[in-house]
């Protein structure tokens, strides 16, 4: 018995140690993380955290403003993918610019086994990019940081009278994405004086001035801002703008508009009384002409049954 057991143990033991020898790990492939040659403190593997990078303001993407992932031991023959959201893929900073990137790459290794790919944002969202190595897939976040302010832009609804009217302006960089801590001058111009007042831009990029005791009237709105300088290939920075507040009388608008539906439900009633009017002579016209009928057919029937070689007809 105990000759047929040692064979059987050898046989188990070798079939083990052909499992522990032959079964590779799912990727060797390891990824080394930087930002201008400076390695990423702490994994970005979650949005909380995320890279920040600075948005290519200059229309330039260059190590500054970029994730650079540096994948090694690859798998030769294989290719490494990669998939953004909210965030744009390179494969190369050679002459890249704000307008370069795409959503996917796809890095064919051939006889090597690395692959590099450069993460840049043109939002301030938090982006993510899934790169696939060997068959296994790790996500990396980041989230941009605005650029200098680029754009402003002056809203305000109209106020009734004895309320407080709210003017907001907006501040943006180059891409959009809200710019705060921004200084904007703001005057508010009526027929009779100017008034200015200094705000400033907040996290959402918007500076608000309330403003109280206004009269009825048409206010212009001039803000100014120092925004960026020119960039070829960018947006145009804007650091004037004009816009206007109405200040109106509700209660003298209804009051109007109250008094024009009077007039109108007169004259509404003038057109009914005409219409009853009408209505009643035609329907007189009516009665006449069904006697005057009648008449004549009595007549035309005396005048048959008197002459009925030379009959006439009857009127329907």
């Amino acid at each position: 018995m105990t000759s047929i057991k040692k064979p059987l143990i050898a046989i188990a033991a070798a079939v083990a140690l052909a499992a522990t020898t032959f079964v590779a790990p799912a990727s060797a492939a390891t990824a080394a993380l930087t930002v201008n040659a400076t390695a990423v403190a702490t994994a970005p593997t979650t949005a909380a955290n995320a890279v920040a990078l600075p948005v290519p303001a200059d229309n330039s993407v260059d190590a500054t403003d970029a994730l650079k992932i540096a994948l090694t031991g690859v798998a030769t023959g294989s290719a490494v993918t990669a998939t953004a959201t909210d965030a744009l893929l390179l494969t190369s900073l050679t002459g890249a610019t704000a307008a370069s990137g795409s959503a996917t790459v796809s890095i064919a290794t051939g006889t090597g086994t690395t692959a590099e790919i450069f993460v840049f944002t043109k939002t301030t969202k938090t982006g993510s990019v899934a790169v696939t190595a060997d068959g296994v897939t790790t996500t990396y976040y980041v989230k941009g940081t605005a650029g200098a302010l680029n754009n402003i832009k002056v809203d305000a609804p109209t106020a009734a009278l004895g309320t407080t009217a709210k003017v907001t302006v907006t501040g943006t960089d180059v891409f959009g994405n809200a710019v705060s801590g921004s200084a904007v001058a703001l005057q508010v111009v009526s027929a009779t004086a100017t008034a200015t007042h200094s705000i400033t831009t907040t996290a959402d990029g918007t500076a608000v001035k309330e403003l109280a005791g206004l009269a009825v009237g048409t206010y212009d709105l001039l803000a100014t801002a120092t925004v960026a300088t020119a960039v070829t290939g960018l947006t145009a920075p804007v650091g004037f703008v004009r816009g206007n507040l109405k200040v109106v009388d509700l209660a003298a608008i209804v009051a109007e508009k109250d008094a024009e539906l009077a007039i109108a439900k007169g004259k509404a009633t003038v057109l009914e009384a005409q219409v009853a009017d009408l209505t009643a002579k035609l329907a007189l016209a009516e009665a006449k002409a069904d006697g005057n009928k009648r008449k004549y057919n009595a007549l035309a029937a005396k005048w048959n049954k008197k002459f009925p070689k030379a009959k006439v007809a009857l009127l329907k």
